[in-house]
């Protein structure tokens, strides 16, 4: 019945889970195979966006430790891309994963399954996670095959890091919001409780510095760790800011899980 419960997810969930790696191979593609025409407007671009307005609007990339070129282009037009997908994929994704059954009163057909209701909502958040994995997938090949084409050189190692990254912060984030869902039982308020936490997040990350130029703020942000400088300093994911980020999410996992088995519902 878990099998069956997680497949049937995956089937109706295709279009959605294939939105944000459509995006990625589309419009990343675009860029990297069209470099070598659009190479002074890329590096242009490139030279304006690094300032505080377009931090604010794309989060902090974090492309401190890169050469101005081909890699640090790919990695700004990619990773601007992929701080929206995260910012929206978690917060509207996963806060509804249960409330649009409350929504729907289709919550009664649901409780009547002979599984447990913990395994029920873990094979659903699971299906959020297949789909998100294809994210790193699709940008590792993408910037890679990019590259190739291009005639330019990028870290193999650094597009791989990067985008292991980007799937543990998609894990945590959602996290979040699967317990915001599962406290609220409403799409609108888990929505709105994920927006708060979430956007907040991704504002102290994108502006903290000039809120706080101590920069404590931008630690309480998901989207502030595994950033390319820390990545290019460790020479891999720095471990400490995978616990970090892993802790973060395996804890409002099980909470959203444990609320919602001890949970009681009117039926």
């Amino acid at each position: 019945m878990m099998v069956n419960v997680y497949l049937k997810n995956l089937r109706k969930s295709w279009v959605t889970g294939l939105i944000g790696p459509a995006v990625i191979m589309g419009f990343v593609g675009l860029i990297g195979f069209g470099y070598p025409v659009m190479k002074d407007i890329i590096l242009e671009r490139l030279e304006q966006m690094q300032n505080p307005i377009m931090t604010a609007i794309l989060g902090d990339l974090g492309l401190e430790g890169l050469d101005f070129g081909f890699e640090a282009a790919m990695f700004m037009y990619a990773g601007g891309t992929l701080n929206i997908l995260v910012l929206f994929i978690s917060l509207f994704i996963p806060a509804r994963l249960l409330s649009t059954e409350v929504d729907k009163k289709t919550i009664d057909v649901m409780l009547s399954f002979p599984i447990s209701r913990w395994r029920y909502l873990a094979e659903k958040f699971a299906v959020y996670l297949s789909y998100n994995i294809l994210l790193p997938i699709v940008m590792i090949a993408t910037m890679i095959s990019s590259s190739i084409v291009a005639g330019e050189t990028i870290s193999i190692s650094l597009v791989i890091n990067y985008s292991i990254g980007i799937w543990l912060q998609l894990f945590a984030l959602g996290a979040i919001s699967l317990l915001c869902g599962v406290i609220f039982l409403d799409s609108n308020k888990a929505i709105a409780a994920a927006g708060i936490i979430i956007f907040g997040q991704y504002i102290l990350d994108s502006i903290g510095g000039l809120l706080d130029p101590s920069g404590i703020l931008q630690y309480f942000s998901i989207f502030h760790y595994m950033r390319i400088g820390s990545i290019l300093d460790a020479n891999m994911l720095p471990l400490g800011e995978v616990l970090i980020v892993l802790s973060v999410g395996i804890v409002a996992l099980v909470g959203a899980l444990t609320i919602f088995h001890k949970r009681e519902f009117a039926i």
